[in-house]
């Protein structure tokens, strides 16, 4: 679904991605982490076209996409969470997803009531809520949710999208565990069904879920393989030594 080849990225001196290449395989969750500043923000923000790479290509579905916009990006089935998914918090709910589901319809200009009264709307974004456990919220004013529920109301207008391949940029950040535990279902949920990349500090969460895992440090690629495999590399040990035990 996603293949990187030579990804780099530099802002002044500091080289932010080097010289990286890894592939996501369709309809698996693959999971990229690294300490802080491993350049894992930058590489997802030229993923969504944020940002322009200064050299290398990116290929989504064969496609590709490397100086490709945002908006176009979308429209191939390309979507990151939070930047594709702004709540109205002084809507509802489900007028949220059902503006989303407009927008992918093409009728992003439509007065937003209309959305809110479409069934046709309505009903696929109902949809949407109950697959991120947000169903019996519906009729709830979004600025009323927690912020655990606003992280799931982000995934399910992402899904109404309908993308192909959804990227995530720490989703459980500021949740507790009850909340992560909630967040962990939805994503496993999800596989399968679409392809995910995940960035994640949270160990425990990307070794549940990831098929695969790739490792940064300082914006170079040094291990990208199983979850099991990563747990035994030894530059990945030396990376985290002293952040985290990944044989516990």
């Amino acid at each position: 679904m996603l293949v990187v080849k030579s990804l780099k990225k530099s802002f002044g001196g500091l080289l932010a991605i080097d010289d990286l290449s890894f592939q996501v395989e369709t309809g698996k969750i693959h999971a990229v982490i690294g300490p802080n500043g491993a350049g894992k923000t930058t590489l997802i923000s030229q993923l969504s076209g944020e940002i322009k790479p200064d050299s290398g290509t990116v290929l989504f579905d064969g496609i590709e996409i490397s100086g490709m916009p945002v908006h176009l990006r979308s429209a191939l089935g390309l979507a990151r969470s939070f930047q594709i998914t702004n709540i109205f918090l002084d809507l509802k709910t489900l007028d949220n997803v059902a503006l989303a589901v407009q927008a992918h319809a093409g009728h992003s200009f439509h007065f937003w009531q209309d959305a809110g009264k479409d069934q046709k709307l309505r009903l696929p974004a109902l949809e949407f809520l109950q697959q991120v456990g947000l169903g019996k919220r519906a009729e709830t004013v979004a600025g009323q949710l927690s912020h655990g529920e606003h992280r799931q109301l982000e995934i399910a207008m992402a899904l109404a999208t309908r993308p192909k391949l959804l990227l995530l940029d720490e989703p459980m950040a500021g949740m507790g565990p009850k909340e992560s535990s909630a967040m962990v279902e939805i994503l496993q949920g999800l596989k399968g069904k679409l392809t995910i990349l995940l960035i994640e500090h949270d160990m425990d969460v990307v070794f549940t879920l990831a098929d695969s895992i790739t490792v940064l440090v300082n914006g170079r690629l040094i291990a990208t393989d199983t979850p099991a495999a990563i747990r035994q590399h030894p530059e990945v040990k030396a990376a985290y030594l002293g952040e985290e035990d990944f044989d516990t």
